[in-house]
């Protein structure tokens, strides 16, 4: 089992167990077999996208939030967190303009 195919599988139980699904429900709902969900939701089977897309429609969630993984933020972040992971990918020239930006934004909103 890998550590990707595991966050998955926790991911898609904790939204599952949410909207108050039992495994045989969301399987029935995605049209996939049951003892396949088991398997997907405790990481012994890596879903292909096809699949996930089937679970994130049958639990009406962003197929983003199901594949979610530590390093991202989570849908329910902060937008201070969700502003420092779009971030990690930019040179630090790139940060340094962004934040000068975000700073003239806030800057503007306290001259009303």
């Amino acid at each position: 089992m890998n550590e990707i195919s595991r966050n998955i599988g926790e991911n898609i139980r904790a939204i599952r167990k949410q909207k108050g699904f039992s495994q045989e429900q969301l399987a029935l709902r995605a049209e996939i077999n049951g003892s396949y969900m088991g398997q997907v939701e405790r990481g012994e089977k890596s879903p292909t996208i096809d699949v996930l897309s089937k679970i994130a429609l049958a639990l009406q969630c962003p197929l983003e939030q199901l594949v979610h993984v530590d390093g991202a933020p989570p849908e329910e972040s902060s937008y201070a967190d969700k502003i420092a992971y779009q971030l990690q990918g930019l040179s630090v020239r790139e940060q340094e303009a962004v934040y000068k930006f975000v700073k003239q934004l806030v800057q503007f909103k306290d001259i009303d």
